[in-house]
């Protein structure tokens, strides 16, 4: 007869903790460089939360007299804009079968294949939602009266930005034109800046005249990956942004401070293992979240397209 093979708890424990343990040693390459929210869903299931957003007020004048908002006079109230974003949830699943014994006894194996894949798959995931975020329309307004908020022409630096003839990749009068819209904007000096931007706009910063022999040691480790910081922005490499196919194909950049694009998480990420009696009795690896994403404020966020006139875009 054959033998019954019974998978141990403490494997299914273990499996757990380790694609856990691998997402905090390993993390979505934007965690930490967006605001995060983490929401427990209703019985009716994980709700749209929103993000309250407030206008900017001024202090006005307080004079003698006994007038409305004078020294003795009756108080005015001032007012402040109120707005409102929404992080929309989605629901996303990976499930995985394990068919063969010795994989299914690997499963505690901190080297556990099946932990690093989930842990990969769920690190993209989170990014997607990040990049999606930046520069796709916003869902603002009241619930029942979604409206589309774009980021508009004034946040976006086209890929012929090139002021002193430095081509129309990625370039230092870009960064410094994109640093400009931020704080310009009124965002605080102080706060975290981050910019992402693949290998390609990495090499085309290194390869620019504008760079001076201080500049060129700093972005060469840049490139290598010893440094992460210039010109004030924290550089955030990744191959996932997007792209408009045509001549030349435009890689779409993105320069954003902290508070500019916030993540919403509900329930965590959800894993079991399981066997499948409908499945006849092979085990399942099953990983479920639930993510949204959205642009807080339009000035927040600058687009930066650059050139990559030598790739092939698919569409």
């Amino acid at each position: 007869m054959p033998t019954d093979f019974t998978i141990n708890n403490h494997h299914i424990l273990q499996f757990t903790q380790n694609v856990e343990l691998l997402l905090q040693q390993i993390r979505p390459r934007f965690a930490g460089a967006v605001a995060e929210g983490k929401y427990l869903s209703t019985p009716q299931g994980a709700m749209a939360q929103v993000i309250k957003q407030f206008g900017e007020v001024d202090f006005s004048p307080l004079l003698p007299g006994d007038q409305p908002n004078q020294w003795y006079g009756a108080t005015v109230w001032d007012e402040i804009e109120h707005h409102q974003r929404w992080a929309i949830p989605a629901d996303h699943k990976l499930s995985l079968p394990i068919a063969k014994q010795d994989e299914l006894r690997m499963l505690g194996s901190p080297k556990s294949p099946y932990a690093e894949a989930g842990r990969a798959a769920y690190a993209r995931l989170w990014d997607d939602y990040v990049i999606a975020a930046a520069t796709n329309p916003a869902k603002t307004g009241t619930y029942d009266d979604l409206q589309d908020t774009v980021l508009p022409a004034e946040q976006i630096i086209g890929h012929d930005y090139d002021p002193h003839g430095q081509g129309q990749g990625l370039t230092i009068s870009k960064l410094i034109k994109a640093k400009e819209l931020l704080i310009a904007a009124g965002n605080e000096p102080s706060e975290p800046r981050f910019f992402a931007c693949s290998e390609r706009q990495l090499s085309d910063l290194l390869n620019t005249t504008e760079v001076t022999s201080a500049d060129y040691n700093t972005l060469r480790a840049l490139v290598r990956g010893e440094l992460d910081t210039f010109l004030g922005f924290k550089f955030i490499s990744t191959e996932r942004l997007s792209m408009t196919a045509g001549t030349p194909p435009i890689r779409h950049c993105i320069a954003w401070v902290k508070s500019g694009i916030a993540v919403g998480m509900w329930d965590g990420l959800e894993v079991k293992v399981d066997e499948r009696p409908d499945m006849n009795y092979v085990w399942q690896i099953y990983m479920r979240c639930t993510l949204g994403a959205t642009r807080t404020q339009e000035k927040k966020v600058v687009q930066v397209n650059c050139s990559e006139a030598d790739t092939t875009v698919t569409p």
